[in-house]
């Protein structure tokens, strides 16, 4: 009698610990998954660039705003929320870039998961919660929670995923109060019926290979089956089964819950891809608009523009540019790099003969026209910096920043030796296009002055390959 009391409490100990193992591990699992997703869907709204507002100079200043955020912002992610170029709070994220720096703002709405009652979701920076479905958590210092697991993101940020504590002590609590209850009912029957002793026994037998078999097919398939209730003619024995199941079908809906939670992400990631696709829609229509209007502006652009386009971008696989990014400026910044003579008035675009000192600076204003322009459609910085900046000199005698050396972009540089070459080879209102020899020769003397010398020759290299050289 006193081997089986002692039977008896062993196998409900045993019981309760395994459930309370099996909840647990739900909790686990459903938190890592839910922190991994949570933090590729900002990893991916950052790596496609949709949401690069702005170009910053090495000591932080906006040009566009004419404004200095040295001090407020710096390089990695920030913890300063108040949106910049949004009315609304931001995520930011600041990376070196060409000349300067790159500002990301990131909307905080984009985070308005479907929240419910018994989950809460952190960003983190440098233990500052930047923001959280907490509203009162925001610009408090980041304390850990029991029931929480976090990702660091490849950008800096720390996302938490984590469970109330409350919800999960509430239920582990309701786990150990019915393993309680059942134990206290399994008690008298063994003190009052000692008869009925071995076929307890043997119940509570089924029932652990019952247990272990639910566990094992869980294991190996990540499916919690149906526990199988096995009827007997003692009603606490069929109670206690009851209630095991009753848990089962708990653990069933919460594990339900978690799948219904990741098809949830997965469904709002699918969203942002197709909402970035139809961004990339809508700018090539804006392309096509703007191309159409300075073809019909300057007949000679049209196809002057296709021509710089194809061999800038020959070019740009020269200097092993392969970022989409960089790749997708060089592309349109030459189509539209003379946009900026839609402001220009057709007396002078069209002028058979040679412009004079007044014409020419109004002339030269097209590049800044060009870059307002392209500035009103997000993310297309760089391109904008190719319009600005492609007639600029190597020895800062160009305009219209006087930039020189390395402080004129590859990507403009580019546009600008391919812009010159098409520009002497075609024919024009008031001359016909030059040989190519004759181009080349006169070229070869901008060496120094309107570009460098390793950018003429592999443009040399470009021209061999496509032909135009033997």
């Amino acid at each position: 009698m006193k081997a089986a009391k002692s039977f008896l409490t062993f196998a409900y100990l045993i019981l309760i610990v395994f459930i309370v193992v099996i909840f647990n591990y739900f909790v686990k699992t459903t938190l890592e998954d839910s922190s991994i997703v949570f933090t590729k869907y900002f990893d991916n709204l950052i790596l496609n660039k949709q949401f690069l507002v702005a170009k910053l100079d090495s000591d932080f200043f906006d040009p566009v705003l004419n404004r200095s955020f040295k001090g407020i912002l710096n390089e990695g992610p920030n913890k300063y929320i108040k949106g910049i170029y949004y009315a609304f709070d931001t995520l930011k994220y600041v990376e070196r870039c060409e000349n300067g720096y790159c500002l990301y703002e990131i909307p905080i709405y984009l985070f308005n998961l479907n929240i419910d009652s018994i989950k809460y979701y952190d960003v983190i920076v440098s233990d500052k919660v930047v923001f959280s479905s907490e509203n009162l958590k925001i610009g408090s210092n980041y304390e850990k929670g029991f029931f929480e697991e976090s990702t660091i993101s490849e950008f800096g940020f720390t996302f938490v995923v984590g469970y109330k504590t409350k919800f999960v002590l509430m239920f582990n609590l309701y786990i150990v109060l019915i393993f309680t209850i059942a134990y206290f009912l399994s008690y008298f029957l063994f003190y009052n019926e000692e008869k009925k002793i071995k076929r307890m026994d043997n119940v509570l037998k089924n029932l652990n290979k019952e247990l272990i078999k639910v566990y094992e097919d869980f294991e190996k398939n990540k499916e919690l089956k149906e526990f199988n209730i096995s009827k007997t003619h003692i009603e606490s024995v069929n109670v206690l089964q009851e209630n095991i199941n009753k848990l089962f079908v708990e653990f069933k809906r919460i594990f339900g819950e978690y799948e219904r939670t990741a098809q949830m992400l997965e469904s709002t990631m699918a969203e942002l891809e197709e909402t970035n696709a139809e961004l990339v829609e809508k700018n090539l229509q804006i392309i096509s608009a703007l191309a159409e209007a300075v073809e019909l502006k300057d007949s000679v652009t049209g196809n002057h523009s296709r021509n710089v386009m194809e061999l800038s971008l020959y070019l740009a696989k020269k200097f092993n540019i392969k970022e989409p990014a960089e790749i997708e400026a060089i592309k349109y910044g030459a189509i539209l790099h003379d946009i900026g003579k839609i402001g220009i008035p057709e007396h002078i675009l069209n002028k058979p003969g040679k412009l004079n000192d007044e014409e020419f600076e109004i002339m030269k204003k097209h590049t800044i026209y060009g870059e307002k322009i392209i500035k009103a459609i997000p993310g297309w910085s760089l391109v904008a910096d190719i319009i600005r900046h492609h007639h600029e000199n190597w020895d800062g005698s160009g305009y219209p920043d006087g930039l020189k050396d390395g402080e004129i972009s590859l990507r403009a540089q580019i546009v600008s030796i391919v812009d010159v070459f098409v520009a002497l080879t075609e024919d024009r209102p008031y001359r016909k296009g030059l040989t190519i020899e004759k181009t080349l020769s006169i070229m070869k003397e901008m060496v120094g002055i309107k570009f460098s010398e390793k950018l003429f020759e592999k443009f040399l290299e470009v021209l061999r390959e496509k032909g135009y050289l033997s």
